[in-house]
């Protein structure tokens, strides 16, 4: 048999010849169905997979709003829950010097659930309770949510209203236009809406949660001040590095001066500044150590005017440091007051006033002209040493008052939200739709 006719047979066979053209587009068909139906099922369960995947990981949905007729804007800090995921918080704060109303029972909120693309449906989780928080007079604003059980994954839309308005905002309705259309309350009163997931793994957990009593110190500290303090204390750990590198520069012009001579004659030592004699920087850094923690710390037994001889490390905003600082018998605010009374003049005037003697006993700033390139290697020292002890003292000044100063404030804010803050936690505060 030739090679055509073995192919007429095969075709024969399997079908592949023009009398089972329709049989044979049938079964390809087919064939193409099945393949494009596990194709589409595939890409279907990625998407619901990915939906599912959002749902479980994203906790927070709205980071900004803005009041609907006061026109005031806020930011979500975040949604924080406890370990057991069974209370969450939805913390937001105002600019500090917004016109709201500082009392709790001023406020009012309606909670409902959203589907995926945020319209409204029931709440899943069961038996939810809330209470409003007004923490002092920074700004910042909270809902409490207590659940009988974990929060389920679920987006909620939580709507707050603000039943005292004390701004004004003429010819303006504030708010989300679509907000405003979808729903007439937002037009009738000042309310913001915030979308959240409290069941989701981004929510994060804080101490403050844990206690069966509710801390608005301590959750202010733990969303607010914490990362505030952070840096505050690295910019005192960077101060401290700035001041050891003025204590090296000054060691070693200090020895210059032995070594420096014109025609035999050689720079005394200037006395050293009282406002800075015996510091030190003492520890390492935090590249230097091995845990990884600085333990910089500055030595002294002079405190520049208006500073604070704090040892800062040990402790942290939420124990309190102006305990520690403010002598008995006055507040906190007396002795701010005081020191800031102390006096302007940071850099002590010893340093600009030092005497630079030469061996001879003449004076090498009064006896010789800046110009003189003879005395050119001895002048150069005096300024480097001149210079070298104002930085410190600079250096010093800044870290004693201004930057002591940034850290006690959080102190400050920490106390008005212990004194200050409102809360409302009626049954009325919360409307939940089930």
């Amino acid at each position: 048999m030739g090679i055509k006719d073995k192919a007429l047979a095969f075709g024969k066979k399997f079908r592949l010849d023009s009398h089972h053209a329709i049989e044979r587009f049938g079964v390809f068909f087919g064939i193409f169905t099945v393949v494009g139906g596990i194709v589409i099922a595939g890409s279907g369960a990625a998407a619901i997979k990915a939906g599912s995947d959002l749902l479980s990981e994203t906790a927070l949905y709205t980071a900004t709003f803005t009041t609907s007729k006061t026109d005031l804007k806020g930011d979500v800090d975040g949604v924080y829950v406890n370990k057991t995921r069974d209370r969450a918080l939805v913390m937001m704060h105002f600019a500090s010097n917004a016109h709201i109303s500082y009392n709790a029972a001023d406020y009012q909120a309606f909670l409902l659930g959203s589907d995926r693309s945020l319209k409204s449906e029931k709440v899943a989780t069961g038996g939810i309770r809330g209470s409003f928080h007004v923490f002092g007079s920074t700004g910042y604003v909270g809902v409490l949510l207590d659940a009988d059980g974990h929060f389920e994954r679920q987006v909620l839309n939580l709507t707050v209203r603000a039943n005292a308005e004390l701004s004004f905002k003429e010819g303006k309705t504030g708010g989300n236009a679509e907000q405003m259309t979808a729903d007439g309350t937002f037009a009738k009163y000042d309310q913001w809406r915030v979308f959240f997931n409290p069941g989701a793994s981004g929510a994060q957990e804080i101490p403050a949660l844990e206690t069966p009593t509710f801390d608005p110190a301590r959750a202010y500290y733990d969303v607010a001040l914490k990362a505030q303090e952070q840096e505050a204390h690295t910019a005192l750990d960077h101060k401290l590095l700035e001041m050891r590198s003025d204590l090296a520069q000054i060691q070693a012009y200090t020895s210059d001066l032995e070594t420096t001579k014109v025609d035999g004659l050689f720079l005394r030592p200037p006395p050293v500044p009282a406002a800075i004699a015996g510091d030190r920087i003492t520890g390492v850094t935090a590249a230097q150590a091995q845990n990884g923690i600085s333990t910089l710390a500055l030595e002294t037994r002079h405190v520049v005017p208006g500073g604070f001889d704090l040892s800062w490390r040990p402790g942290d905003v939420y124990d309190g440091y102006l305990d520690v600082l403010v002598p008995s018998g006055q507040t906190f605010a007396q002795f701010l007051s005081r020191k800031k009374d102390e006096g302007t003049d940071k850099t002590p005037r010893t340093i600009s006033s030092l005497e630079w003697i030469l061996s001879d006993g003449s004076s090498l700033a009064k006896d010789y002209q800046a110009s003189d390139v003879t005395m050119r290697p001895l002048t150069n020292i005096m300024n480097n040493l001149s210079q070298a002890y104002q930085s410190y003292a600079k250096h010093k000044s800044e870290y004693q008052s201004a930057l002591m100063l940034d850290l006690l404030r959080l102190d400050v804010d920490l106390r008005d939200v212990q004194s200050n803050s409102s809360l409302r936690e009626d049954k009325d505060f919360l409307t939940t739709l089930y």
